[in-house]
């Protein structure tokens, strides 16, 4: 079976997909050759000189990621991977831990996780302890009818954590402390997995020696793969959202730092996880906010560890060869509602950690990746410049400036498509609307969360946060939201049309300001 598998990929010379991709080439190829000549255009100057700008500036941004990233993956990784298989037996821990979490995960689901687990541990060839952090009592008698028919050898153990139904965080600590209590030996490591997560053959193996052989890492994640339970679009997305994640992940790891320990499967030292300070941290972890007060984190545990170790100094690795396949059940049925509540969730994880993570300093980690989380608070803006500006100019000049602006648009899809292709094998028409989807509707999404981290939601749990707030205090923090939200939209649309020279200031305002006199001496 094997072999067949082998032989049908040796096969195929084209990527998955490359028919409606060359379809979709045509159309742009079509397009352009269809324009009108810009030169004879009003606003032509303005118009070049405000898109070269932002193109300079967002898409340099991207190629510098990805020739990095390409770096990574296809250097600088290979010398480490090939650095740990020399010796691999001899890097592998004395004990792993495998810590599942899960919760209203339906037995399928599990079962594919459990199973999967159970198989790397036996593999894996050490001492390993599962330790199942779970709330309900199906989900305790899941594990253990599966472990016993596994039959793993005696050095693969069960410990079973039952927990209250009161969120991830708890669920995590009350591992850690289960793990603690077992005095794991000064090399153990950790796996931390959802219970929708399933470890591909080979992950631990593959990912474990890393630890011995760079003393300074604390923690690592690995690439993900996906099946999802929905639409063509939303698996479409999912996987478009996967391989970008393998290109940016592989370029922040050229700085031995990653952006995410997702939650989904990282691994970290025994010694950091059994540290009591980060499980009070993982547990307790919350953000004063000037405006919105002091409130807890409900989700981003795994932006939550990642601050922890960043702060306390540690490197990160991303294995880009090892992977692990998450089992995507989307909140809704329809696409929209679907991408939006998990795009609301993973941007509120993001921001809410984010401001913390960049007041470390770039002297805390290396530039390049302070740089990267700083580039996550302006690209949410820079996003939306082009299609402001289009519009702006659109309505001042002339129509065929939006088309322009979507021809454009067109042809730069088409090209992060195919950069695509360096993270995976395959490829799809989709991608290039998907691209812009997520782009546009998701720096909207950004900027509506940024001015309300307080609101947090699960798309499994329907775990709240109570904030004991009055009702003078929930209006405060919902209208004022609301205000500075707008005015933030306002200024941007502002600076946009007189930066670009489609909006004029006042007559008044140009008065006040060359009346304003500034002294020469102190």
């Amino acid at each position: 079976m094997t072999g067949v598998a082998v032989s049908n990929h040796a096969d195929r010379l084209l990527p998955r997909g490359w028919i409606g991709f060359s379809i979709y080439t045509l159309f742009v190829i079509a397009a352009f050759t269809a324009l009108p000549d810009v030169a004879l255009q009003p606003g032509a100057e303005e118009f070049i000189l405000v898109i070269g700008v932002l193109a300079i500036w967002r898409y340099g941004w991207a190629g510098i990621n990805f020739i990095r990233s390409w770096w990574y993956r296809k250097a600088v990784f290979v010398r480490w991977r090939a650095e740990a298989d020399e010796n691999v037996d001899a890097l592998m821990p004395s004990q792993i831990y495998l810590l599942i979490t899960g919760f209203r995960i339906d037995a399928e689901t599990m079962s594919r996780t459990v199973r999967a687990a159970i198989g790397e541990a036996v593999d894996s060839g050490v001492e390993t302890t599962i330790v199942a952090s779970i709330v309900e009592l199906g989900d305790e008698f899941l594990f253990e009818t599966l472990f016993e028919a596994c039959d793993p050898p005696d050095r693969v153990k069960l410990r079973i954590v039952r927990i209250p139904g009161t969120g991830k965080r708890d669920g995590l600590a009350q591992g850690f402390r289960a793990i603690s209590r077992d005095m794991p030996s000064p090399d153990a490591v950790v796996a931390v997995i959802d219970g929708d997560s399933v470890l591909m053959p080979g992950t631990l193996r593959k990912c474990v020696p890393f630890f011995k052989l760079r003393p300074d890492c604390g923690a690592l994640t690995t690439d993900e793969i996906c099946e999802v339970r929905g639409s063509a679009l939303m698996k479409h997305w999912h996987n478009l959202r996967f391989a970008q994640r393998q290109i940016l992940m592989g370029s922040i790891a050229l700085s031995k730092r990653v952006m995410t320990l997702t939650g989904r499967m990282s691994m970290f030292r025994a010694e950091i996880v059994t540290n009591p300070d980060f499980i009070n941290h993982m547990t307790s972890d919350s953000l004063s906010h000037w405006r919105l007060g002091e409130f807890k984190f409900l989700t981003g545990d795994d932006k939550s560890s990642l601050y922890w170790i960043m702060k306390e100094g540690w490197e990160q690795i991303y294995v880009p060869d090892a992977l692990v396949l998450t089992l995507e059940d989307p909140p809704a049925h329809n696409f929209v509602g679907a991408s939006s509540q998990l795009m609301f969730r993973w941007f509120g994880n993001m921001l809410r950690t984010n401001g913390r993570i960049l007041k470390l300093g770039p002297w805390q980690m290396p530039f390049f990746v302070w740089w990267a989380f700083l580039d996550q608070r302006i690209s949410m803006w820079t996003t939306l410049t082009g299609p402001v500006f289009a519009l702006m100019f659109s309505v001042a000049y002339s129509p065929v400036w939006a088309v322009y602006y979507l021809v454009w648009v067109s042809f730069i899809r088409w090209v992060q498509t195919l950069m695509i292709l360096s993270a995976r094998d395959e490829i799809s028409w989709t991608y290039p609307f998907l691209l812009y989807y997520g782009q546009i509707y998701g720096s909207l999404l950004k900027t509506w969360v940024l001015f309300r981290l307080d609101v947090q939601s699960w798309t499994r749990q329907k775990t709240k946060l109570r904030r004991d707030l009055t009702r003078g205090e929930y209006l405060w923090n919902r209208w004022t939201s609301h205000a500075v939200h707008a005015t933030a939209l306002l200024v941007f649309v502002a600076l946009i049309g007189i930066l670009s020279g489609t909006l004029d200031l006042p007559d008044s305002a140009l008065r006040m300001a060359s009346e304003i006199k500034i002294p020469l001496t102190g």
